[in-house]
């Protein structure tokens, strides 16, 4: 699995587009500091830290689907699908290492733009924050995006079935329009990536929970649902003999 990884970080390398992602990533921080220069008397560290929290919740999610959905359409694009399959590796660890190389890259450009923005956010308001509250803030920004990235076998599934890097956008994209629907009702715990917002958001403000904690493990066992179905799914797909 290591070398199967390693190759993979080899591959992602040589695509450009990653540091179309890495900008991306880093856009809510842009634009919030740069209206926190601005307006620096009218903006507290509260406000700073969760306009980027929501702008990057809303974002992040997207990027997971357009990211995961190129690197998988390439090997379609390139034609490279069939010698890649062909290697001598069961395929569906072929898949699971481009899933985990994706996870560990987005994890990493996550893990860097919070710890950009906490900086940034702990050197503007050292004065009204404490350090355990940066730490607490960190973990929830970082949280957020953990269990978002869980959410890649289903971006991979949709992205492998359907060979289609469009529908796999168009998906990625309309999780933004849901999350923000779903946000505030209950019946989010059915949908991941609101389940997760509310989940994390927590650590800045725990009204934002939900009202009881079946809620909250009915929510955790969807969300297990979310990562293993489209992974049992995706080890079927990879033994069809269609792609052997």
């Amino acid at each position: 699995m290591n070398i199967l990884i390693k190759n993979e970080m080899l591959k992602l390398k040589r695509i450009k587009s990653v540091i179309v992602i890495v900008l991306l990533s880093l856009f809510p921080y842009l634009i919030n500091t740069i209206g926190l220069l601005s307006m620096r008397s009218d903006t507290d560290y509260d406000r700073y830290y969760f306009f980027v929290f929501n702008q990057n919740a809303i974002l992040f999610p997207t990027i997971i689907f357009i990211f995961t959905g190129y690197v998988f359409y390439l090997e379609f694009k390139n034609r490279t699908m069939l010698n890649w399959i062909s290697y001598p590796f069961n395929n569906f660890k072929l898949l699971l290492s481009k899933m985990l190389t994706i996870f560990i890259f987005l994890f990493f450009v996550a893990f860097l733009t919070h710890l950009i923005h906490l900086s940034t956010l702990w050197a503007s308001y050292s004065g009204e924050i404490k350090p355990f509250e940066i730490i607490n803030l960190f973990l929830g920004s970082l949280s957020f995006s953990t269990l978002s990235l869980l959410m890649i076998p289903v971006a991979a599934l949709i992205a492998f079935v359907t060979r289609n890097l469009v529908t796999v956008i168009i998906i990625g994209v309309a999780s933004i329009f849901v999350t923000t629907m779903l946000l505030g009702a209950d019946f989010s715990i059915a949908y991941p990536f609101a389940y997760i917002y509310r989940l994390s958001i927590q650590f800045f403000d725990p009204t934002f929970g939900y009202p009881s904690v079946s809620f909250t493990l009915w929510g955790a066992l969807i969300l297990v649902c979310y990562v293993l179905i489209p992974g049992l799914l995706l080890y079927r797909a990879a033994q069809n003999p269609r792609i052997n």
